[in-house]
């Protein structure tokens, strides 16, 4: 993708409210050039020897006028102007987060830190660009004609005033490589900062028990001086770049308007040439400076565009111009209701040579074949290390699959694209909460029903943590949910994928920080629900005894599978893995599972 493709394609999206921008700006622009002769007319005769005062009052009531319809259509083009840059602005950052949307589980090549300067001061740099462009017709014509009305006065001195150009330009250009790299580093050193900062306030309490509080500070301090320095260069060189071109044009300036005192002298050149050779090379200087200012800014968009275009997905670089609706005025419309046929509701899962291998390593999955059928019971269960998680991710398309197909009722599937509510939900072994309140962590944004919260909390076994909180549903959980405990995070993740009504309920060791007994509320209630279909990871006996089917894990591979009694009487793993789980008080010699089956430990 190269910026000229870019650049197209951004001036092509909403093009109607470019094209009103570029007239508004450059009628805005062009209109100096009625008060230059004004001025002009108001001092020639001025300076004559005529004693009609009405041509003396004629020019500055003209010169007024312009001046108030300037301030009108200036309050016009800068309404018309934000909603163009807010348009441009919510076209890409929607592009990219919807480019992120498609990564895979973790695989996002950039930390959040770093994303967040992509959607800041990225998005604002081709805002800028863009600003110059809009300028730039205005400034253009007003550059044009202003430059054949001076060279018809004296054609000498206009041609001092297009020198700049040429200087401005050839400046501009060969500083280009240096602005690139100066902009490149400005950015990396803000993401890396930024990230350093969301990543510690997510783990103040690791810190604390580290006692790592020096050593967190003595990196910021080194991460925010490597700031400054990048920043300091980028902001400089940016700031010398631009009074260079304003001393280069001040002193053409000087020179021209030298010129023309002698060419007064002369009795070449009137009081009212004068004035308007000094009007409009204020606005040429603007001009000159713009187009100068273009080169340099262009060269630095190359930076911005390979930073954005690194949140999408190889091959999907282009996808950061997608053109769809924004909503800057109005409610955006709601959310579509997806409609399940009974043939889209889940009948059977079908998993075929499942296989994913992690970059530079030999551990994932390999050729792993199982299927579920609806109301069915599926635990996942291993040794630490075994790919219990990593058959997840994989099934769920977080993990980009190296072999295999995923079946949805016998036909294949995108896991990435299909597996989502309403179909599957899943709630991953450290599940995330935002900094809200419980409910809006539980309904994220849904309108709450009243029932189907009721329900989500009581199969979440929340009712009495809910109680206990001094604000209830109301409580704001904080970043991450650190108010909470890591049970109470895990349940209301629960509860947030049990709003969805989903199909297929997918848990990775949602036990993992669950007591015995709040683990074996949670089961059994789920499995008083009607047509409940479950996989889960777990090593748990609450879970495996309530388990139809159980898979266990070896070295990426399965290494057995079948009902609880069946695996202990022929899986020497299972075994392992069964005495390894210690009983509660309420687990005596035996465990009774879900099909009254008694299976002596």
């Amino acid at each position: 993708m190269t910026v000229t493709w870019f650049i197209q394609r951004l001036f092509m999206y909403n093009i109607s409210l470019f094209i009103v921008n570029g007239l508004l700006w450059g009628l805005f622009h062009s209109m100096p050039l009625l008060l230059g002769l004004g001025m002009q007319w108001f001092f020639d005769r001025a300076t004559g020897e005529s004693h009609n005062y009405l041509w003396l009052v004629a020019p500055l009531i003209f010169i007024a006028i312009v001046r108030i319809s300037r301030t009108g259509v200036f309050f016009w083009a800068f309404f018309k102007w934000v909603t163009y840059i807010y348009d441009i602005q919510a076209i890409l950052r929607t592009n990219m987060l919807k480019g992120i949307m498609r990564w895979p589980g973790r695989n996002l090549p950039a930390s959040p830190g770093e994303a967040v300067s992509r959607f800041r001061e990225d998005v604002d740099e081709v805002v800028e660009y863009v600003e110059s462009w809009v300028d730039f017709w205005g400034r253009f014509a007003f550059a044009i004609i202003s430059l054949v009305i001076m060279a018809r006065i004296n054609w000498q001195i206009t041609l001092v005033a297009i020198l700049p150009l040429v200087a401005v330009t050839l400046l501009n250009n060969l500083s280009g490589n240096r602005a690139r790299r100066y902009g490149q580093q400005n950015r990396e050193a803000t993401g890396r900062i930024t990230s350093f900062i969301a990543e510690s306030f997510g783990a103040v309490q690791a810190l604390k028990l580290g006692q790592a509080e020096e050593h967190v500070h003595r990196r910021f301090v080194e991460l925010n001086e490597s700031r400054r320095q990048a920043a300091l260069k980028d902001n400089l060189f940016k700031q010398w770049m631009r009074s260079l071109n304003q001393h280069v044009l001040s002193i053409c300036t000087g020179i021209i308007l030298l010129m023309c005192a002698s060419a007064m002298k002369a009795g070449q050149f009137t009081v009212g040439d004068f004035a308007l050779f000094t009007s409009y090379m204020t606005n040429i200087a603007f001009s000159i400076s713009l187009f100068g200012y273009m080169v340099f800014q262009h060269k630095r968009l190359k930076v911005s565009l390979d930073r954005m275009s690194v949140l999408f997905r190889p091959g999907e670089q282009e996808r950061i111009m997608d053109f769809s609706e924004t909503y800057l005025y109005g409610e955006p419309p709601e959310l579509p209701v997806v409609e399940r046929s009974s043939d889209d509701r889940l009948q059977t899962l079908e998993i075929r040579n499942l296989s994913y291998t992690y970059p530079g390593s030999e551990n994932g999955i390999t050729d792993v074949n199982f299927a579920v059928t609806r109301g069915q019971f599926v635990v996942i269960t291993g040794r630490i290390g075994s790919g219990k998680s990593t058959l997840v991710r994989t099934l769920l398309g977080l993990l980009p699959k190296s072999g295999g197909d995923v079946r949805w009722n016998g036909r294949d599937i995108d896991p990435a694209a299909f597996l989502v509510p309403p179909r599957s939900a899943y709630t991953p072994q450290v599940p995330r909460l935002f900094s809200d309140t419980l409910q809006e962590n539980i309904v994220q944004g849904s309108p709450p029903e009243a029932d189907a919260l009721a329900r989500a909390i009581r199969l979440a076994v929340m009712e009495k943590d809910i109680e206990d909180l001094e604000k209830g549903l109301d409580t704001f959980v904080g970043p991450r949910g650190v108010m909470l405990s890591g049970g109470q995070i895990q349940r209301a993740a629960t509860a947030r994928m049990m709003m969805t009504e989903s199909d297929l309920f997918i848990f990775d060791d949602l036990s993992s920080a669950l007591d015995v007994e709040t683990e074996k509320k949670l089961w059994e209630g789920l499995f008083e629900e009607r047509d409940v279909t479950c996989i889960a990871v777990s090593h748990r006996r609450a879970a495996l005894a309530q388990a139809d089917h159980i898979i266990v894990m070896k070295d990426g591979r399965i290494e057995a599978e079948g009902s609880l009694a069946e695996l202990l009487e022929s899986s020497t793993e299972m075994q392992l893995l069964w005495q390894g789980e210690p009983t509660d008080s309420s687990e005596s010699g035996e465990q009774t599972d879900s099909k009254n089956e008694t299976v002596k430990v």
